[in-house]
C-alpha cells in the first residue's frame, strides 16, 4: 500500500513534549497586587519558571503591546513569498485527483481539535496538512507575580488550534482549545477569552480591508471555564465578502492569529496568512485556503495512471543532457523553490492565451524530430507542463519524450482536476516531486 506523504511546516518549538494529565487546582486566592504576566511558548530553551524567582522584564504586564504577530503576517507580500521564507509545505500525490476518482477534497471535521493533535501525534509543533488544514499545537505558561516581580504561582496549558476551509465559501474556521493545565502556587480566576483578530493585506497587486472576524458568543470566557471543561472549544470564523477581493478572481488576502487575553493582556498566537477567491475557473463558487501551504504535487514511477509520466520527469530533474532537445547546462525547473513552476490559465487574458499557444507549438516543433515511425499508443509529453508559464515556450529548459498515451491523458486530466480542487489560481507557483513508492 502507497504510504500516504504529508509535511510539517513552521515548526514552532525546539523540543518535542507529550501531553500530561491535568492535575488538581492550585490553591485560589484574592488577588490584591498580584498579577498575571505575559504567557509564553514552553520548549527546551524556555521551561516553566520556578516559584519564587523572578519573571523576566518581556513577559510583565506593561510590556504586553510590544508583541508581534509573526512577520508574515503583516501581508505585503504574496502568500508563496511568505511562505518561501517561512518554509511551510505540504505534498498531495498526483492518484487522489483521478478525473474518474473519489473527490480528494475532505469533508469538514466533526472533532477538529483531536484530530489536530492527532495529526501531530500527541507532540507539540505546527503542520499545515494541505492548503484547506492547519494544525497548531503548543505548550505555554503565565505566571502569578507580586509587585516586585517575584512569581508566587504558575499556570502551563497546552493550546491547540485547529484551522478548516470549508468548500465553495470564503471562510476560515479556528477551532482552539486550552487544556491539560499544571497549576503551581497561588491561583486565582479571571477572564481568559480566546477570540480571533485579523489584517488585511497592501501589496503591489492591490489590497483589501481586514478580514471579518466573528467569535461565539458561547465562547468560554474565564480561566476557570477552561480548567473545568477539558472539551472546551472557542469557535473563530474568518470570511470576507466577494465584493471587497481584488481582480477578477476577487482575491482577499489577511492574516490571522488568535489572541488570548488573560486580565485583558494580548497575547498572539496561531498567525498565519490566508486567501479567499472566488474565481470561476476553479471548483465551486468560491473558496479560501492557508497561504502558507505551499502545493508540492508528487508524481509516481510506480503508478499505473501516470509512472510513464514520472519517469519523464525524473529524467528531465537528473540527466537533462538526455533528454529532447539537446541543450548544453540545460536546467528543468519544478523540483525547487527556488525554480518553481507557475500555473497558466489560457483563459485569463489574451496574453495568457498566446503563451499556451506557443507552449503548444514549441512542444510539437521539439516533438516531430524523434515521432516515432508507428505512434500508434504514443502521445508526446512535455515538461515543464504547457500549463504553465515555464512550458516549451518559456526557453530551452524544457523536454519532451513519446510515452504511453493513456497514462499521458490520465495524468493531464489529474493535474487539470488538482489545479480545480486545490484552488491553484492562475500564476500561483508549485513544485512537483518524483518518488518511487515500495
Amino acid at each position: 500500500m502507497k504510504k500516504r506523504r504529508t509535511l510539517f511546516a513552521v515548526v514552532a518549538l525546539s523540543a518535542v513534549m507529550a501531553f500530561s494529565g491535568q492535575p488538581a487546582a492550585g490553591a485560589a486566592d484574592g488577588g490584591g497586587q498580584i498579577v498575571p504576566t505575559i504567557p509564553h511558548v514552553v520548549d527546551a530553551e524556555h521551561p516553566v519558571l520556578k516559584i519564587g524567582g523572578k519573571v523576566p522584564a518581556e513577559l510583565l504586564p506593561g510590556n504586553h503591546s510590544k508583541q508581534n504577530v509573526e512577520t508574515w503576517a503583516t501581508l505585503t507580500e504574496k502568500g508563496d513569498v511568505a511562505a518561501g521564507r517561512a518554509g511551510a509545505s505540504y505534498k498531495v500525490d498526483l492518484d487522489d485527483y483521478k478525473v474518474d476518482g473519489p473527490a480528494p477534497r475532505r469533508t469538514i471535521s466533526w472533532d477538529p481539535v483531536n484530530d489536530c493533535r492527532g495529526l501531530l501525534n500527541g507532540q507539540v509543533g505546527v503542520k499545515y496538512v494541505n492548503r484547506f488544514q492547519y494544525c497548531s499545537v503548543k505548550k505555554q505558561a503565565f505566571y502569578w507575580t507580586d509587585s516586585t516581580g517575584t512569581i508566587l504561582g504558575t499556570t502551563s496549558y497546552v493550546q491547540t488550534t485547529a484551522g478548516q476551509a470549508p468548500q465553495d465559501r470564503r471562510e476560515i474556521y479556528y477551532m482552539v482549545n486550552l487544556g491539560y493545565f499544571d497549576v503551581q502556587g497561588y491561583y486565582r480566576d479571571m477572564p481568559f477569552p480566546v477570540v480571533g483578530e485579523t489584517l488585511g493585506y497592501a501589496g503591489e497587486d492591490g489590497s483589501n480591508p481586514a478580514c471579518n472576524v466573528v467569535n461565539s458568543s458561547n465562547n468560554p470566557q474565564t480561566l476557570q471555564d477552561w480548567r473545568t471543561n477539558g472539551a472546551a472549544v472557542a469557535s473563530i470564523v474568518y470570511d470576507q465578502d466577494k465584493a471587497l477581493g481584488v481582480g477578477r478572481d476577487f482575491v482577499s488576502r489577511c492574516a490571522i492569529y488568535t489572541v488570548t487575553a488573560p486580565d485583558g493582556i494580548k497575547y498572539r498566537d496561531a498567525a498565519t496568512g490566508i486567501r479567499f477567491d472566488s474565481a470561476s475557473y476553479l471548483e465551486g463558487t468560491g473558496g479560501g485556503v492557508f497561504l502558507l501551504a505551499l502545493p508540492t504535487l508528487v508524481y509516481d514511477t510506480a503508478s499505473s495512471s501516470h509512472g510513464a509520466v514520472a519517469n519523464h520527469i525524473l529524467t528531465a530533474y537528473e540527466n537533462p543532457a538526455a533528454t529532447t532537445p539537446y541543450v548544453a547546462g540545460k536546467k528543468v525547473p519544478g523540483r525547487t523553490w527556488e525554480l518553481p513552476l507557475s500555473r497558466l490559465f489560457e483563459g485569463w487574458d489574451s496574453a495568457a492565451a498566446t503563451q499556451r499557444q506557443k507552449n503548444i507549438t514549441a512542444k510539437n516543433n521539439a516533438c516531430a524530430p524523434i515521432r516515432p515511425a508507428d505512434p500508434t499508443g504514443l502521445d508526446c509529453d512535455e515538461f515543464p507542463f504547457g500549463s504553465t508559464w515555464e512550458g516549451p515556450a518559456a526557453g530551452s529548459n524544457f523536454s519532451v519524450r513519446y510515452l504511453d498515451l493513456s497514462q499521458n491523458r490520465s495524468a493531464g486530466g489529474s493535474l487539470g482536476n488538482w489545479y480545480a480542487k486545490d484552488r491553484i489560481l492562475h500564476r500561483d507557483a508549485f513544485t512537483v516531486e518524483i518518488v518511487t513508492s515500495s
